[in-house]
């Protein structure tokens, strides 16, 4: 019996370490961004917080997995490139958000630049589909497109008061009703060794979600999406657009708690504070 006792631990330690191994893989991770937009006056969108003008980074990230290169977000769609914002988007959204997105910040360029071509990417994580976000998934028909099925829904029939604010675009999405869609509902630990972890955030949208990264030497990297713009979220001022402001909350409580308990780092979507101070030019490892 003591033998068998033995060879369980012995196994039982094995795991662990393999385990451990698995979720420290080198897996290398581009913040970069879709041009930006503003400047804006910070309390347009988040009414409770102090006036401060800011211009909002449109964030996007390339991850180089051992299993696969996944994109994160894709953006504003490539034809407000280059001052042709009015072609595309509602009228009076290019004067109120003031998109600097040139071609090269687009994301298939954003992968050349590092070596990669959009035709290598297995996987597309979208935060939500907003336009900002989802604005190039059409350049990914054959990536597996990682969504919450409630933001699929969200997407294809938003709710009237929603789709009156314009921020969901079809024509972003309009052809892609038949690309490979892994219809999540919640977490979702992606290959599962904890180094790639979808969390389910809603209230933004009602399928939210953010990305939970295990690097090796950064540690836990939590990028946010929408589930947290800027610093005022962090310091408790509510985001102004939610589709249920309770969820918002809970999930931003969500991120930090998961930030705390393994002194991880939090990544906001448009916190110019934030971009300005990480790694573009090299990526987090």
């Amino acid at each position: 019996m003591k033998k068998w006792g033995l060879l369980i631990a012995v196994l039982g330690l094995l795991a662990v370490a393999c385990a451990a191994t698995a979720s420290a893989q080198d897996i290398k991770a581009w913040w970069t961004t879709s041009g930006f937009l503003g400047p804006v006056d910070v309390k347009g969108l988040i009414p409770s917080a102090p006036s401060r003008m800011t211009t909002l980074p449109v964030s996007m990230w390339i991850i180089d997995h051992p299993k696969g290169l996944i994109v994160f977000d894709t953006g504003n769609n490539v034809a407000i490139s280059d001052g042709k914002c009015d072609t595309y988007w509602p009228k009076g959204f290019c004067q109120n958000f003031k998109p600097s997105q040139k071609r090269d910040d687009v994301i298939d360029r954003q992968l050349q630049k590092l070596g990669y071509s959009a035709e290598q990417v297995k996987f597309v994580i979208t935060s939500h589909a907003h336009l900002d976000h989802i604005g190039n998934i059409k350049l990914f028909p054959k990536a597996t497109h990682v969504m919450q099925r409630r933001e699929l829904y969200q997407a294809w029939w938003p709710e009237k008061f929603q789709r009156a604010s314009g921020v969901f675009i079809l024509s972003d999405y309009d052809t892609t009703r038949d690309f490979d869609f892994l219809e999540l509902d919640g977490d979702y630990d992606l290959f599962g060794d904890g180094s790639v972890v979808v969390l389910d955030t809603p209230g933004h949208t009602m399928g939210h979600q953010s990305l939970k990264l295990r690097l090796k030497q950064t540690g836990t990297v939590i990028i946010t999406g929408d589930a947290i713009w800027m610093q005022e979220n962090l310091d408790g001022h509510v985001p102004g657009i939610n589709y249920n402001t309770a969820e918002t909350m809970r999930s931003i409580e969500k991120l930090k708690r998961i930030r705390d308990l393994e002194s991880g780092q939090i990544f906001m979507s448009h916190d110019e504070v934030s971009y300005n101070k990480g790694m573009h030019d090299s990526p987090y490892r």
